[in-house]
């Protein structure tokens, strides 16, 4: 039997120009009436690119489904399949645990307004620091480029934070998080990052405005809340960015803040 390229669109639920880039990539070769150039398609034809849509459904490349469909035999087609299918599994935990974190980063969006400048008592899980950047300065040599690189790649894990290691000094760095319980301990201790365990802490939501380069003065509300507690900071600080937002009055950026302490 033979089909048009409109019956294979509608069939297929393909476009015209889908069709067309499975032709250029040899994927199809449809007979070609030389008098109008109108394209016809086989029942082979149809198979083919029924097979490349279920191929790319699966999240196979179009390079990959043209050596699937010319060059593959059942063994290494069967390989191909079940790589891919241990990608799958790799990828489905990826997205459980990035759900777990938007879960988490929706609950402390939704506390904004009830929060923002309330600090109490809470607990902080371990985090692992990647730093990108002291204050304002780029670092550029090749751990903060291999960390870029990963923490590019896994956007989904990580969030950017601030830590001051010494909240009696100006000095901080900026940087990506991942909670120690979302990450991969293989890729993670190939980075140049540090733990940070925080445990007990002081915790709140402080608005840090537009600026970009922070200033001591934004811990202020933290540690007058420590000290109105008698309650003795440990050291050091870990502001996580949870939104930076567009209002009437300007620029605003949101940190929940935890700061060790001693109780």
């Amino acid at each position: 039997m033979k089909y048009t390229q409109k019956d294979i669109c509608r069939l297929l639920n393909i476009t015209r120009e889908t069709l067309r880039f499975y032709e250029k990539k040899g994927i199809i070769c449809p007979e070609i009436n030389p008098d109008n150039l109108y394209r016809f398609y086989d029942d082979y034809q149809f198979y083919l690119i029924a097979e490349c849509k279920r191929h790319q459904a699966n999240g196979f490349s179009i390079d990959e489904i043209v050596q699937m469909l010319k060059e593959d035999n059942l063994e290494r087609f069967t390989d191909r399949i079940a790589r891919r299918q241990e990608e799958m599994v790799i990828e489905i935990e990826r997205l459980r645990k990035a759900n777990e974190l938007l879960t988490i980063w929706l609950d402390h969006l939704s506390s904004i307004h009830t929060k923002l400048g309330s600090f109490e008592p809470g607990w902080q899980g371990d985090v692992f620091f990647v730093p990108q950047r002291e204050g304002a300065s780029l670092k550029l040599d090749e751990d903060s480029v291999g960390a870029s690189r990963y923490v590019m790649g896994n956007l989904k894990v990580t969030f950017m934070m601030a830590y001051w290691p010494d909240i009696t000094k100006q000095t901080y760095e900026w940087g990506f998080g991942i909670y120690r319980w979302m990450a991969e301990p293989d890729t993670v201790d190939l980075l140049e990052g540090m733990d940070v365990r925080i445990g007990k802490a002081i915790t709140g939501i402080i608005d840090a405005g537009s600026a970009w380069d922070l200033d001591r003065s934004v811990l202020e509300p933290v540690l007058k809340e420590a000290e109105d507690r008698g309650l003795q900071p440990s050291g050091s600080c870990v502001m996580i960015n949870l939104a930076m937002t567009r209002e009437e009055d300007g620029i605003h950026r949101y940190f929940e803040v935890y700061l060790p302490v001693q109780w």
